[in-house]
């Protein structure tokens, strides 16, 4: 029975999750210098063999044309200041924007324009993990889970804070080219690994005690689903740390009943409108409202995840 029920709840994570989500130089030596390094990454990032697993690959329509490199476009055509967009402890920046030479203590994080590369810090709900991940979340030598990984910011983002190692899981193949080569693009490769939802078991992608914390920041509809609750839950430690956004503040009690198994740390709540959002108005054209993060941390499990939805399968 638990071996059926594992492979069923393997199998729902891969059906119906295709919505998951809801660059000019100047002439000086400095400059000059810049933009032949900048150059040399891009080369780099661009040609390098992907450590994704070959299903990954064969279904990508066009790897070559996936992403490319402007001064102020990034991730899905979000535009960025030129010198930075600062979110939390970080400044991210289009990927051929002038390197910033200001010690003002931010890490910096360069992003390609990318198909299915969502997320550079201007829509809400990515502010609101960034900023928590330098507020509350990683501390040194911690694995996290990006789950919806996108353009692999939350990722960078974590690696520069401490985290030893981040394991990106995205729907969009076309996503984990993006999120690897931005990776790179930071200096950061090595400590990525990049996994398909199909690709993604139970107890299977960081064993044997799970990821420390987890960020999702995926649509309401996703996050409710069982074996999206069971794909975050099993993959976490007890007591690790689960950060939920991609959700309307009306939205948070559904949140709640879904993930029982979760103590919810009310001090770390937040909410953000696109009016409080740097360039969020300015990137989409329009006021996209307002939106919440939900913080909790894993209760000790007496019997596993699969256990007891198995004995709720069969009461």
């Amino acid at each position: 029975m638990l071996s059926i029920l594992l492979l069923t709840i393997c199998l729902l994570s891969t059906i119906g999750e295709d919505n998951l989500f809801a660059h000019s130089f100047a002439t000086d030596t400095a400059t000059t210098t810049h933009y032949s390094w900048t150059r040399a990454i891009l080369h780099k990032c661009q040609s390098k063999q992907s450590d994704l697993t070959d299903w990954v690959i064969e279904n990508l329509e066009d790897n070559g044309s996936i992403t490319s490199a402007d001064a102020v476009k990034a991730g899905e055509g979000d535009t960025l200041p030129k010198d930075g967009l600062v979110v939390g402890k970080c400044r991210v920046f289009a990927a051929a924007a002038v390197q910033s030479n200001d010690n003002d203590g931010l890490y910096p994080i360069y992003l390609y324009l990318g198909r299915n590369g969502w997320g550079t810090g201007v829509h809400p709900t990515t502010r609101l993990c960034l900023e928590w991940l330098g507020d509350h979340g990683v501390k040194d030598g911690d694995i996290l889970l990006d789950y919806g990984c996108g353009s692999g910011i939350l990722s960078i983002a974590a690696l520069h804070l401490g985290a030893s190692r981040c394991i990106g899981v995205d729907v969009e193949a076309e996503a984990l080219v993006t999120a690897e080569r931005n990776i790179e693009l930071n200096g950061l490769d090595g400590r990525f690994q990049g996994l398909h939802t199909r690709e993604v078991l139970p107890y299977d992608v960081c064993p044997p005690r799970g990821a420390n914390l987890c960020v999702a920041n995926i649509l309401i509809g996703q996050l409710v689903r069982p074996s999206m609750v069971a794909a975050l839950t099993t993959n976490l430690e007890d007591g690790g740390l689960l950060c939920l956004s991609g959700i309307r503040p009306g939205e948070v009690d559904a949140l709640k009943e879904a993930y029982a198994g979760f103590e919810w740390l009310e001090d770390q709540y937040g909410e953000l409108t696109a009016a409080e959002t740097e360039n969020s108005i300015e990137s989409y054209g329009f006021d996209c409202g307002s939106w919440a993060r939900l913080v909790g941390r894993k209760k000790i499990e007496k019997d596993s995840f699969i256990q007891q939805m198995s004995d709720l399968a069969v009461s």
